[in-house]
């Protein structure tokens, strides 16, 4: 297909998306499925329609009240995954300054004793600081966002990566939490310092199992090799650059790589999610769970895309695992736009990026900034209408959505048609031995990573020798299983264990002498565990590379 009818192609579908509410589970979302479908039938491109059941929490409505001779009502939002408390929680309020602070075991019980019971004001909402506050008795969170935007913005407070076992229950949220904008969060603290205040949170949350559907696109190869390009979606509100484009994109890609390119020496998948919102990274989450033989066997890359083509997102940065090519993920920007990106940094923790166990190779995702940052809005560009009712049609930019996709056509041209895959894993390894060492200075002293460098030192030095593709993909893999993950390759991890090593990042801070004996003993036991974990998947990986 020319350029200008992939084009019409991506307007189209932003054109029917924009008035769906595309939540999971609801049918807006299920209409734009069938929108999508129909539109993959008319152009004649093989896919299936998978349906998945997920556990959703929908947040209706937030709202707090703070009493006094006039109440003064102030507009909140709740979050997924919140506790659901209808009829309201009504306490004392207390602004905790240390929200933000890194609280050591020995002043625990103190900063426990000041928030039980009361309705937390502070400053952040993550699903960490929602588990402490759960754990110490406070009856409610109060999130004041950070940045100046009048916007309410929607998000998750949900601890577990996709569906729950039966064990991951109890980590729920049984506290409501809400957000307000920022100037209501100043008058809220103001009115606080005059004297204590008490107020009354009110959530309300839809809760349930519901099937969805996760469309397929499948275009086979020479080899059973593919590779997964993935996009969400569904969306809070219209949701249009979070993430109508990324679908827009995608589409593009099924067109383009069905009718333009030729024969494909890899299969190239094309995933369109679910449960991205509201189930927590649900969508991904099962297709790894259904699909593990498949994805471990022969799927090369994930790429994943979210938020492209935004109003303000002229700079583009790569998320990448760090097992690719820098130069050959460059290669691809430069020639689209004159330049290379604006950085290449480490994957987070979000972003559909289910695959870690799997074996994968390749993982990585285009993100857009602004030249100059007002919001602290992670998605859309940096765009204040990230996850608001303002995330709509006029926040597009065509001229970067096009530059996307050019990006990304170049870096898939490369993955289903060349032999080789655009690996970099002496480089890999170099960067997990920076990493390492910048956790070292941060670990207690008893903590020592020395053996985890020692097999990283051999690693590099086994490196150096020509090996067959075959055995550099299965030792990547595996390096991403520590650099990545700290759990079974079955289980994901919580969704806040992130960074380097994530099993040892929650040694960071602590020190013997600010601990109890029995705290001490839990985490001499977290670093043996992972300590080992860690040496003996490297020494797997030198076992590999020397046969």
């Amino acid at each position: 297909m020319l350029p200008n009818d992939l084009q019409q192609a991506m307007q189209a579908l932003l054109q029917s998306f924009q008035h769906l509410h595309r939540l999971s589970g609801s049918a807006d979302a299920e209409r734009s499925v069938d929108w999508l479908c129909a539109q993959l039938r008319t152009h004649q491109i093989p896919f299936k329609r998978e349906r998945c059941r997920l556990w959703l929490s929908d947040p209706l409505e937030g709202s707090l009240i703070v009493q006094g001779s006039v109440p003064l009502t102030i507009p909140a939002k709740t979050r997924s995954f919140s506790a659901h408390c209808p009829e309201g929680i009504e306490a004392e309020l207390y602004y905790d300054q240390r929200s933000l602070v890194f609280v050591p075991e020995s002043e625990y019980e103190s900063w426990a004793t000041a928030v039980r019971g009361k309705l937390v004001v502070a400053d952040q909402g993550y699903e960490d600081y929602v588990q402490r506050l759960m754990q110490a008795g406070a009856a409610g969170l109060i999130h004041i966002w950070g940045s100046v935007e009048p916007a309410l913005h929607e998000e998750t407070v949900g601890p577990i990566w996709g569906t729950p076992v039966p064990d991951d229950v109890l980590r729920y949220p049984t506290l409501p939490v809400i957000s307000i904008n920022h100037q209501e969060g100043k008058t809220l603290l103001q009115h606080m310092l005059h004297s204590p205040l008490q107020a009354c949170i009110f959530t309300r949350l839809h809760e349930h199992v519901a099937e969805c559907s996760l469309p397929i696109v499948e275009l086979t190869g020479e080899s059973e090799e593919f590779v997964l390009l993935s996009s969400h979606y569904d969306s809070w509100h219209e949701g249009v650059t979070d993430n109508a484009t990324g679908n827009a994109l995608c589409l593009a890609m099924a067109l383009h790589f069905a009718h333009n390119s030729g024969p494909l020496k890899r299969g190239l998948r094309i995933a369109f999610w679910p449960g991205h919102s509201n189930a927590r990274y649900g969508g991904s989450t099962w297709y790894a769970d259904n699909y593990r033989a498949e994805l471990m066997q022969h799927c090369v890359a994930h790429i994943n895309v979210d938020s492209p083509g935004c109003v303000g997102g002229s700079e583009v940065v790569v998320n990448a695992s760090g097992a690719e090519s820098t130069f050959w993920l460059n290669q691809a920007i430069t020639s689209v736009t004159g330049t290379t990106a604006s950085r290449i940094t480490p994957m987070g923790k979000g972003g559909d990026q289910s695959f870690w166990g799997l074996g994968i190779p390749l993982h990585f995702a285009l993100r857009e900034e602004p030249a100059l940052r007002t919001s602290l809005s992670p998605g859309s560009g940096g765009g204040w209408w990230w996850h608001t009712e303002e995330d709509t049609l006029d926040k597009v930019d065509e001229a970067h959505l096009w530059r996307d996709v050019q990006i990304h056509q170049r870096w898939l041209e490369t993955l289903l048609l060349s032999d080789t895959l655009p690996v970099d894993p002496t480089s890999y390894v170099c960067a997990l031995r920076g990493a390492l060492a910048q956790l070292q200075s941060e670990l207690d002293p008893m903590f020592s990573v020395k053996p985890i460098d020692q097999m990283l030192q051999a690693l590099e030095k086994a490196l150096l020798l020509e090996h067959q593709p075959s055995d550099l993909k299965t030792v990547i893999g595996i390096l991403h299983r520590v650099r990545y993950r700290a759990s079974d390759d079955y289980h994901p991890d919580l969704s806040y264990h992130g960074g380097a090593f994530p099993g040892l990042q929650i040694l960071r801070g602590h020190r013997s002498e600010q601990c109890s004996e029995r705290f001490w003993l839990m985490l001499e036991t977290q670093f043996i565990r992972q300590r080992d974990r860690a040496c003996e998947l490297f020494a797997a990986s030198l076992d590999i590379l020397k046969r």
